[in-house]
């Protein structure tokens, strides 16, 4: 004996047939480019007197890859990635012999900056002030590379 499907199930099956299948949402050309950031310490040799020596920089990585390098300053000692406080994106501070130098990196509008301190454990600290800056576009998604953090950037496997 053969049943008979109800009509409204018939119904919903036959709308359910029609319905299209999702797709994926499309890239945007008027989506906000990607730029990278960071701050670059690497050795800077040593002096006559054999203190050694940090280059400090600051690198922007367009979206296609190119980089800017703006070279801030080389500081007596070692210099070393920190935590920083508030809207700082990166910071980083430099010591040698009871002196030396922090560092903060801030966005602003269509820039990127990085401050500059002098430091000294017999003093209060100096007056901030910048060291060098990057432009990006206002819009940009902009992702901060320091140490813990990975990001993936055009050309990297």
């Amino acid at each position: 004996m053969r049943r008979a499907l109800p009509i409204p199930f018939l119904l919903l099956a036959a709308c359910g047939a029609a319905t299209p299948l999702p797709t994926e949402p499309e890239e945007s050309d008027d989506a906000p480019e990607t730029y990278a950031v960071a701050l670059r310490l690497e050795d800077g040799g040593a002096t006559e007197d054999e203190t050694p020596q940090t280059r400090v920089a600051l690198v922007r990585i367009e979206p296609d890859g190119a980089r800017t390098l703006v070279q801030l300053h080389v500081e007596l000692g070692a210099c070393w990635n920190d935590e920083g406080e508030g809207r700082v994106l990166i910071s980083a501070r430099c010591w040698w012999a009871g002196a030396g130098a922090r560092y903060e990196v801030v966005r602003e509008g269509d820039a990127v900056i990085a401050r500059r301190q002098d430091v000294d454990e017999m003093a209060e600290p100096g007056a901030w002030a910048e060291a060098g800056r990057v432009d990006i576009p206002d819009d940009a998604v902009l992702q901060v590379l320091a140490p813990g953090r990975h990001v993936s950037l055009p050309g990297e496997p």
